[in-house]
C-alpha cells in the first residue's frame, strides 16, 4: 500500500469555509467516513469547536452557490447536499453528498483521475491547514497528480505533497481529537499553552481556572476526563 499526504495552506479571505477555521483556532474537523467515484462523492465529517464558530461554519458550508472543495476560481457544476446528522452546542456530524464532480478541481476527484479507484481518504481541517491522506493499493505517481492539482490554483492556496514509499500508519478507527468533547479539549490545550504541564508549573490550577473563567472544580473535572482519554488512547495504540 502506498500513501500520499497533501497539505493545502490557505491565506485569509481565500475560501469561506477555511476562513472560518482560520478565524476560529479551536475549530477542528475530521472525516470519519469517505467514498468517491468518478461521478460522485460522499463523506461524513465530525466537527468540534465553540458554539458560535460552529454556527458560522454552517452558514458558509451549506451555501449552495459555492463549491467547498474546488481549488480554482472557476465554478464547477457539482451539486452539493448537506445534512447535519447529530448536533450539540459544541459539535456537529455532517453528511455531504456531491454529484457530477467531473469538472470539480478537487483533491478527491483528481486523485481518482490519476490513481484510479480503490482509494482510501482521510481529511482534516484546522487553522489554515486542510490536510488530505490518500492510501492507494497501486503505485502512486505524485508528479502528474501534483501538476494537475497545481494547475490554475487559486491565489492564496499553497500545496505541499509528501510521498511515502509504504504505509507507515493508518487510523483503523475513528478515535481522534474530534472525539474528545470540546470543553475538555479546550481545557487541555489551554493548560499546555499556559505551561500547566511544565516542570515546575508556570500556572497553577486556580490561575488556570480564572484564565478560562470557569470554577476550579470544573477545570479539574475536564482535565481529569481529558487525561483519562489520552491515557486510554496511548494504551490502545499499537
Amino acid at each position: 500500500m502506498r500513501e500520499l499526504v497533501i497539505e493545502l495552506l490557505y491565506q485569509p479571505d481565500v475560501d469561506p469555509v477555511m476562513n472560518t477555521f482560520i478565524e476560529n483556532e479551536r475549530l477542528v474537523s475530521k472525516t470519519v467516513n469517505f467514498s468517491v467515484t468518478s461521478q460522485s462523492i460522499w463523506r461524513i465529517d465530525r466537527v468540534i469547536g465553540p458554539a458560535d464558530a460552529l454556527d458560522q461554519l454552517e452558514d458558509v458550508l451549506f451555501d449552495p452557490t459555492d463549491c467547498n472543495e474546488c481549488l480554482t476560481d472557476e465554478t464547477c457544476s457539482t451539486e452539493w447536499d448537506y445534512e447535519v446528522l447529530t448536533s450539540t452546542p459544541t459539535s456537529r456530524t455532517v453528511y455531504t453528498h456531491g454529484v457530477a464532480i467531473e469538472d470539480c478541481h478537487s483533491v478527491p476527484h483528481l486523485a481518482i483521475e490519476n490513481f484510479g479507484t480503490g482509494l482510501l481518504f482521510e481529511a482534516k481541517r484546522r487553522d489554515n491547514r486542510y490536510v488530505w491522506r490518500v492510501l492507494s493499493p497501486t503505485e502512486i505517481r505524485a508528479g502528474p497528480f501534483y501538476e494537475s492539482l497545481s494547475a490554475d490554483l487559486t491565489d492564496g492556496i499553497d500545496v505541499q505533497l509528501t510521498q511515502l514509499s509504504e504505509l507507515t500508519e493508518w487510523e483503523d478507527d475513528v478515535l481522534s481529537l474530534v472525539d474528545l468533547p470540546y470543553e475538555q479539549r479546550h481545557a487541555l490545550e489551554t493548560a499546555v499553552e499556559q505551561g500547566y504541564y511544565e516542570t515546575p508549573r508556570e500556572i497553577n490550577t486556580a490561575e488556570l481556572a480564572d484564565h478560562l473563567d470557569i470554577p476550579r472544580s470544573t477545570l479539574q473535572y475536564r482535565l481529569q476526563r481529558a487525561e483519562a482519554w489520552l491515557a486510554k488512547l496511548f494504551v490502545d495504540s499499537p
